[in-house]
């Protein structure tokens, strides 16, 4: 049998997201490195809107990071991202869609894109006001209400890793990776907590693939 393909380059924070649900899996699959709206045929039947991330498996070939995972879960149930408790349930998927709806255009688009991605992919200079904003405005707003949702756990939700830990997390990532962390002053917390995640797997794994993406990039990151 022929691996599962992962379709989708490593700069998506989509991408990142189902990579790191893949390797708290233990799934064995082949990565392509493609941009979004790419003509690879097989892309383009995974994906006919042409975004990233897609999947394809001996049963079948779709897109979008959330199905992905979503099928994942119920393909591979262990180790379970999604806690049992309704309530637990419901708060692990709605701290995925607060990282993707809120947190990625704040920490992907105003900051990371900018200051990463402008000049070495997009071949633009950077905007430095989307940048300020990010740091001055935006992001202190969003570390307030992640260091209420910690309120001294060791996991966004329950007492494991779930969704939760790997959506909001593959999103702060962008951050570290531009040579910045977590105010200590303002969510002292929610640092201890990011520190914890990125020392193990399935983080520990994709953070070194990052770095080494970004350093053919022409990006040093710190990480």
């Amino acid at each position: 049998m022929t691996k599962p393909i992962l379709y989708g380059i490593f700069l998506s924070p989509y991408v990142r997201k189902t990579c790191l649900v893949l390797a708290h899996k233990g799934i064995d699959y082949e990565h392509l490195q493609l941009p979004p709206r790419n003509d690879d045929p097989g892309f383009r039947e995974a994906s006919p809107l042409g975004k990233i991330p897609a999947w394809r498996d001996e049963h079948g070939a779709f897109s979008d990071s959330s199905v992905i995972i979503q099928y994942l879960e119920r393909f591979y149930p262990g180790p379970a991202l999604l806690p049992e408790s309704p309530h637990s349930f419901a708060r692990a998927l709605w701290f995925e869609e607060y990282a993707d709806s809120n947190l990625i255009p704040i920490f992907g688009g105003h900051l990371f894109a900018e200051e990463v991605l402008a000049e070495r992919v997009f071949k633009r200079p950077a905007s430095q006001s989307d940048i300020d904003k990010a740091l001055n405005e935006e992001i202190p707003v969003v570390s307030a209400y992640l260091e209420s949702q910690i309120k001294g756990q060791q996991f966004l939700v329950g007492d494991s890793l779930t969704l939760a830990d790997i959506t909001v997390g593959s999103v702060l990532l962008l951050l570290y990776h531009t040579g910045r962390a977590i105010d200590q002053g303002v969510a002292p917390e929610l640092a201890a907590y990011v520190d914890r995640l990125y020392r193990v797997e399935p983080f520990a794994g994709v953070i070194r693939s990052d770095v080494a993406g970004l350093h053919q990039l022409g990006w040093e990151s710190p990480m």
